[in-house]
């Protein structure tokens, strides 16, 4: 029992520190999906690294050394929690983005996190010594429960009721625990066995594993991953990436990983194989068009596929797993696997790829590696099947793997035609850590235009051909809320305007001469899109500035030295895929932003979006900042978007003007609920729109 409870344990906080330990850094770096994928990287490797050590420590000590020298790197890892944010938020940051996130991870977390990883396999291994060779699966399907408990419980009891500075303080206490646990745990075992047993050296039976089976257990492990994060990312596309949309498909990976090493059976072939056959179409549909559902149907296809992709890697790894010794040797094969999937999506494909392929890629691999497996079980694995049975599976195996086969390459003939399709008016595209942005010209039809796509979504556009005295066009047209704020304050001053969020740069369209517009963009690919293939920057009359960096850390370190902006009008226009970064939008950075404008200043925010309504968080940032609010929602017409800006202010000028108040949208009651975002907590559900 000690076994199980030790390793439940340490499973659980290995997990639960990912999601806590994420969403501290997340706003350091934009608050973008590729903060997630580049941490989910940083765990794998040091999973790996966990797993080597123990696969050299069982290697080249006995059982009580293994221990001993176990239990120290335990006590030394005590002096190296990260007992508080300041921990952490001292270390400095330099470097790319994604240096600069590993970095931050390995002095924050690094060596706990390393000896926690490798209690798991060491434990595995010290129960098949004792045992005299039993399987030790089960212990590896508990650690999987304890991590499944770990990320379920996060953003149901851990994130709504505890600080992040909470969290980590109640991980770091569960840690000594865990430490003292594992002390007492260890003694008891060396006591209770032979001590001759554990003074001699160990001989385990370890028959000799095929090459090809180890290709095949590190490519369906490297796999499992690339579905993982790659469905993450997608999921976070056009959803601001939120501690639930991490947690939930790692939480469906990890659950497959524990039924499919279970004693349950619940994987059949003849029914997952089939079902992701045709779960493969339908994942083509929600790459090209995923913009086009809501939130939650696209999370539950998204779910689905991954489930049922994950369900056939894990699967198949079951089935080829060793069934005598070579424990640790498997599980330093899969975490390998694991690692160098994460580095594919995180490092390779962000430089090989200038669009989200990995994810269709994942989908195709799944096709293609589920047939490697079934024959290699049809050439293998009938040894265990009694005689008369063998010609049925035989069977069953073949009809599968032609099925799967033929699928794949249907399959794959589809996506490059829709693909093709879907690429005929990109004449410029670049992906770096922050997303992937295309510059498409739209000819057909009454559309002719230019358009700038974060992800899937549009970030502005420019009527065609390009103009020296272009009309912003889209959300920032003529009519539009945030049109007419800037009309009224320019009537009869110069205006000092903050634009958190560059986009095309249609709103610098709006200066005058005297006037100055800064704008905060975090990606410098959109400055350097918008001033190669878009008029607006180059021909604005207003002098104009770009500060590229997160907006909230430049406003921070712009207050911290003093220098408070003055703007007559802040304008919040930064997305993520569809939706504003939620570090931008929590009670603190409202505070920020009202020490940045002037006693009679303006906040306007855009906040259209398809799926979510950010009304209700705004509006009890109002109350705390005893600010008058004024909604204006304009209508599409044609070919452009409905637009919908809310205006926060105490400037009488605004709110008693006729022309703003003719123009406002009255604001319903369901809008008025109370929903406070912070940066401990915020949650997507009250704002759904499907929800309300």
């Amino acid at each position: 029992m000690q076994y199980f409870i030790s390793v439940f344990i340490s499973a659980f906080l290995v997990f639960q520190i990912q999601p806590i330990i994420s969403k501290i850094i997340l706003p350091w770096f934009g608050g973008g999906a590729s903060v997630w994928t580049t941490c989910l990287l940083f765990f794998q490797f040091f999973l790996l690294v966990g797993y080597l050590y123990a696969y050299i420590l069982t290697k080249i000590l006995k059982v009580k050394y293994q221990i001993v020298v176990h239990l120290a790197c335990l006590l030394l890892s005590l002096f190296l929690l990260p007992n508080n944010i300041a921990d952490i938020q001292n270390i400095p940051i330099s470097g790319s983005p994604t240096w600069a996130v590993l970095k931050v991870l390995f002095f924050g977390l690094g060596f706990p996190y390393l000896i926690l990883s490798a209690n798991t396999p060491l434990l595995q291994h010290w129960f098949t010594s004792e045992t005299n060779g039993a399987h030790p699966y089960r212990l590896y399907a508990t650690s999987n429960v304890g991590s499944f408990l770990a990320l379920i419980s996060y953003p149901i009891i851990i994130e709504p009721f505890m600080s992040l500075d909470g969290q980590i303080k109640l991980w770091s206490s569960i840690y000594w625990l865990f430490v003292l646990l594992v002390g007492w745990i260890f003694f008891i075992v060396v006591k209770q066995n032979n001590k001759d047993r554990l003074c001699t050296p160990e001989q385990p039976i370890n028959p000799k594993v095929g090459f090809f089976r180890l290709i095949l257990w590190f490519m369906l492990s490297a796999l499992g991953v690339i579905l993982l994060v790659s469905t993450t990312n997608a999921l976070t596309q056009n959803v601001p990436p939120v501690p639930f949309l991490w947690l939930a498909p790692l939480a469906i990976y990890l659950l497959t990983y524990v039924v499919a090493f279970s004693n349950f059976a619940i994987y059949v072939r003849k029914f997952w194989l089939p079902f992701f056959m045709l779960l493969s179409f339908v994942a083509l549909l929600i790459y090209f068009i995923g913009g086009q559902f809501d939130i939650i149907t696209q999370l539950l296809i998204y779910l689905l596929i991954l489930l049922c992709g994950c369900m056939i890697c894990h699967g198949e790894l079951n089935s080829l797993k060793p069934q005598q010794g070579n424990t640790t040797l498997f599980y330093l094969v899969l975490s390998v696997g694991g690692v160098c999937g994460s580095f594919l999506v995180s490092f390779v494909a962000k430089n090989l790829f200038d669009e989200f392929l990995e994810f269709p890629l994942a989908i195709f691999s799944v096709l293609v590696l589920a047939t490697a497996s079934l024959c290699w079980n049809k050439q293998d694995g009938l040894a265990e099947v009694k005689p008369r049975m063998a010609g049925v599976v035989n069977s069953q195996l073949s009809i599968l793997a032609v099925g799967s086969a033929v699928v794949g390459l249907v399959w794959l003939l589809a996506f490059i035609k829709l693909n093709n399709q879907y690429q005929q008016y990109d004449i410029a595209k670049a992906r770096n850590f922050y997303g992937i942005l295309t510059v498409k010209d739209i000819i057909e039809g009454k559309v002719n235009e230019r358009r700038l796509i974060d992800g899937t979504t549009s970030h502005g556009s420019q009527s065609l051909p390009l103009s020296q005295s272009a009309v912003p066009t889209s959300y920032y047209r003529p009519g539009t809320g945030v049109q007419l704020v800037i009309e009224e304050l320019s009537s009869d001053s110069k205006l000092q305007v903050g634009i958190i969020g560059l986009g095309v740069g249609a709103l610098a369209a709006y200066g005058q001469p005297g006037d100055h517009y800064t704008f905060y963009e975090l990606n410098p690919l959109v400055s350097d899109f918008a001033n190669k293939y878009f008029s607006y920057l180059s021909s604005a009359k207003a002098e104009v500035d770009v500060k590229l960096g997160d907006a909230r850390v430049t406003l921070q370190n712009e207050l911290d030295l003093g220098q408070k902006n003055a703007f007559d009008l802040l304008i919040m226009d930064a997305f993520s895929g569809d939706l504003i970064p939620t570090h931008l939008m929590t009670h603190e950075a409202f505070l920020l932003y009202q020490q940045h404008i002037k006693a009679q200043g303006v906040i306007a925010l855009h906040i259209s979006n398809r799926h979510l309504s950010l009304l209700p968080v705004i509006m009890q940032h109002s109350r705390s900042l005893n600010m008058q609010v004024m909604l204006f929602e304009t209508p599409g017409e044609g070919n452009e978007h409905d637009a919908q800006w809310v205006v926060l202010t105490n400037n009488s000028r605004l709110t008693q003007s006729a022309k703003l108040i003719s123009r406002q949208t009255v604001i319903a009651k369901d809008q008025y609920q109370k929903v406070l975002w912070t940066d401990d907590y915020s949650s997507l559900l009250p704002i759904l729109k499907v929800l309300n």
